[in-house]
């Protein structure tokens, strides 16, 4: 392995995930990243690598062994670890998931190198990713020769299925080592809801929609246009208000429809990394401060209470 840029890849089946296809996007923006090689650590079959080298033209290295069958943030480790032996890669990028940000601070500190999460921007060498909840974004140059990254799904354009040469496939087993944990098992969430992923349109609640009764208006205003859902942020599904079927975001569903309407939502990063792949985001908000509006198309600064009801008699042509 002699590649700077290294992308750790999450195991998604027999496909190339939207997220892995972001990744090679930013990693090629990065200093040297030219092609970075894309390593699978798990017990993939052959035809994945396969196929991961077609759609992706980077070399993939794949990283077997029995005891890879389940995410444990220790083999997962010690198998990228072994791997590299003595090669020290400028850039490991993974995607800011739950296993990216589990797996890249234990590999940073293993490696003594700088560790940059949720990354959303980047210039040269200076990294951008969102502070204080998402109300400022601040710049971040690492001055180690090792970074580990963690990007915001969403934040880059994926990269477009290649139809050239493909990446040429290493398939490599790895021993296991001493681990302090056992996996026993992944509960795969049993909210998601497919009518998120195929709306044209989803009208999401923020818990600055302020009671569970004004959830009403926001079903009305997704009834009002074809092929529309209704989205939550967490806050809302842990009210109750909504079940979690409805989330948006890193720990819920990751959505891009034509339109997006975030209704009281400020823009927690967590929120944006599942809907900020929308065509067309219209935030509604009464703070105008509030972070949504960094990322929307059309800001409305307003109560909702106030604002909704003569949109919606606008909209029914009233």
């Amino acid at each position: 392995m002699d590649s700077l840029t290294l992308i750790i890849a999450e195991q998604d089946g027999s496909t190339t995930s939207q997220e892995l296809l972001e990744l090679v996007s930013f990693a090629r923006m990065l200093p040297g990243g030219g092609n970075p090689t894309i390593v699978l650590v798990g017990t993939a079959r052959k035809d994945r690598a396969e196929k991961t080298a077609a759609t992706t033209g980077c070399p993939v290295l794949a990283l077997t062994g029995d005891h890879l069958g389940l995410y444990n943030p220790e083999a997962f480790c010690d198998a990228v670890l072994e791997a590299l032996g003595d090669t020290e890669p400028a850039w490991i990028c993974l995607a800011h998931t739950s296993t990216g940000v589990d797996l890249a601070p234990r590999l940073a500190v293993n490696l003594g190198a700088t560790c940059i999460t949720a990354v959303e921007g980047i210039s040269g060498t200076t990294l951008t990713r969102a502070v204080c909840a998402g109300r400022y974004c601040a710049d971040f140059t690492p001055s180690t020769a090792c970074t580990v990254v963690t990007v915001l799904p969403g934040a880059f354009p994926p990269l477009p299925a290649s139809t050239d040469t493909a990446g040429p496939v290493e398939h490599r087993a790895v021993s296991p080592g001493p681990c302090r944990s056992r996996t026993l098992g992944i509960a795969e969430n049993t909210h998601r809801d497919s009518s998120l992923k195929d709306a044209e349109v989803i009208v999401s609640a923020g818990r600055g929609v302020g009671t569970r009764e004004n959830i009403s208006m926001i079903r009305e205003l997704a009834g009002v246009f074809p092929r529309a859902a209704v989205g939550a942020s967490r806050p809302v599904c842990d009210l109750g208000w909504l079940g979690y079927a409805h989330q948006v975001g890193s720990t819920g569903q990751t959505v891009s429809p034509k339109l997006y309407i975030a209704c009281g939502i400020s823009g927690a990063i967590q929120h944006l990394a599942g809907m900020r792949g929308s065509q067309l985001i219209i935030a509604i908000n009464a703070d105008p401060d509030a972070a949504i509006f960094r990322f929307a198309h059309y800001g409305i600064v307003e109560d909702l209470t106030t604002f909704l009801p003569i949109l919606l008699e606008e909209l029914r042509g009233g």
